[in-house]
C-alpha cells in the first residue's frame, strides 16, 4: 500500500470511520436520563397506635423552632433549606424529627422527615391529589453518625401512629428503584408497591409518565405551582403544595 492512503477502515486521522459516531452515541446516552420510582403505601392499624423510639431517641412533630435549630450536617437542612422548611409549616406540611437524647435535655435533632397531607408531589416529576384520610412522606434523611439505627423506619412508624389516633387510612411513600436503603426501610413496615412513574430528561426537556395503576389509585393530577425559589415543598402564598 502506498504510504499516505487511507483504507476504507480508516479516516484522514487513521481512526476508524465509525468512532465519531460511537462518540456522538455516548453523548446523546450522556445527555438522556431516565429515572424510573416507585410508589408504596401502608393500610394503617390499629396496633398502630402503640409508638415506641429507640432506645436514646425521641421523635415529635417538628416545630418552626426545632427546624430553625437543626444542623445541616445531621439533618440536611442548611439555612436555605431551614427558612423554606418553616414555609412549608405554614402551608400545613409537618416535619417529623428523631432527636438524640442528651444531657440536661439538650437534645440534638439526627433524622428528619416532611409529611404532605394533600399531595403525593415529587416535585418535577408528578403531582397527584391525595384522599383525606392519606399523607405522603418525602424528604427523609438520617444522620450519617446514627444510620442503621432504623430512624428511618421509627419516623415512619411515628406517622403511622399518628394516622391511627386521627382515623387515617394509608401512608404513601415513594422510592426510586435504585435506592435500596429506602426500599428496604418500607418493606421493612409492610408497605406494598402501588404503581410507578418515569421521569425522560432530554436536552430538549423532561416527561413524566405514571403507570395505570398509579393514575387509578390516584387519579387527580394536579397542576404543578410555582415553587419558592425552585424548592420541593414550598410554594408561594395561596397555592396548595
Amino acid at each position: 500500500m502506498m504510504e499516505g492512503v487511507t483504507t476504507n477502515e480508516q479516516d484522514s486521522r487513521g481512526e476508524p470511520w465509525w468512532l465519531p459516531l460511537r462518540r456522538a452515541l455516548g453523548h446523546v446516552r450522556r445527555c438522556v436520563e431516565l429515572d424510573t420510582y416507585d410508589v408504596f403505601a401502608r393500610g394503617v392499624e390499629p396496633a398502630h397506635r402503640d409508638f415506641q423510639a429507640p432506645a436514646g431517641y425521641r421523635f415529635a412533630w417538628g416545630t418552626a423552632q426545632d427546624v430553625a435549630g437543626c444542623d445541616e450536617h445531621h439533618t440536611e437542612l442548611d439555612a436555605r433549606e431551614r427558612a423554606l422548611g418553616s414555609a412549608r409549616l405554614d402551608l400545613g406540611h409537618r416535619v417529623v424529627i428523631g432527636f438524640q437524647r442528651g444531657p440536661q435535655e439538650r437534645d440534638t435533632a439526627v433524622f428528619s422527615m416532611w409529611v404532605n397531607p394533600r399531595h403525593l408531589n415529587v416535585p418535577g416529576h408528578v403531582k397527584r391529589a391525595l384522599q383525606p384520610d392519606q399523607v405522603f412522606i418525602y424528604k427523609a434523611y438520617t444522620s450519617p453518625e446514627h444510620r442503621g439505627r432504623k430512624l428511618y423506619e421509627a419516623g415512619m412508624r411515628f406517622v403511622l401512629a399518628d394516622l391511627a389516633a386521627r382515623g387515617g387510612r394509608e401512608l404513601i411513600g415513594y422510592a426510586h428503584v435504585k435506592k435500596d436503603v429506602s426500599r428496604r426501610g418500607l418493606a421493612a413496615l409492610g408497605f406494598a408497591p402501588r404503581g410507578r412513574f418515569w421521569r425522560l430528561k432530554t436536552p430538549l426537556g423532561s416527561t413524566c409518565r405514571v403507570s395505570r395503576e398509579l393514575a387509578a389509585l390516584f387519579p387527580r393530577a394536579v397542576a404543578r405551582s410555582r415553587a419558592l425559589d425552585g424548592n420541593p415543598g414550598v410554594l408561594a402564598a395561596g397555592e396548595p403544595a
